[in-house]
């Protein structure tokens, strides 16, 4: 990824005037390992997520909530519910006789719009 980090961050700071009010966030598994590889992005901030889901989700969600405007649920409802997704996963693939670690992102796509439907229905956190 630092190919693509460093394409969208030059075309930040040279692009059209679109591009230079595009905001990004950079995540990584731990702190301070992209300067390995990526030699200079000073003026950003990258964040660990430590390898932990349920952080990763509560910073994009503060992220995209003080960039969009929008309101959110809070980032432990969300990841309460990715949790509760990841469970039933295990659950629906069994009784769909496929394997997690195999499946297709069509497969994928299909297992989370049936969760979706069925407990999205009942467990509505974005209103």
């Amino acid at each position: 990824m630092p190919f693509e980090l460093g394409l969208f961050l030059g075309a930040q700071r040279y692009g059209t005037r679109m591009q230079r009010k595009k905001s990004c966030l950079i995540l990584d598994r731990a702190p301070y390992r992209y300067q390995r590889f990526c030699s200079d992005i000073a003026g950003q901030d990258p964040v660990s997520h430590n390898g932990e889901p349920n952080r990763a989700i509560r910073v994009v969600r503060d992220w995209l909530q003080r960039y969009s405007g929008t309101r959110a649920p809070s980032g432990s409802l969300m990841a309460a519910r990715y949790d509760r997704f990841r469970s039933d996963l295990q659950r629906m693939c069994r009784l769909g006789r496929l394997r997690e670690a195999e499946l297709t992102f069509g497969d994928f796509v299909y297992v989370l719009s049936v969760w979706l439907r069925h407990v999205g229905a009942t467990d509505r956190v974005y209103t």
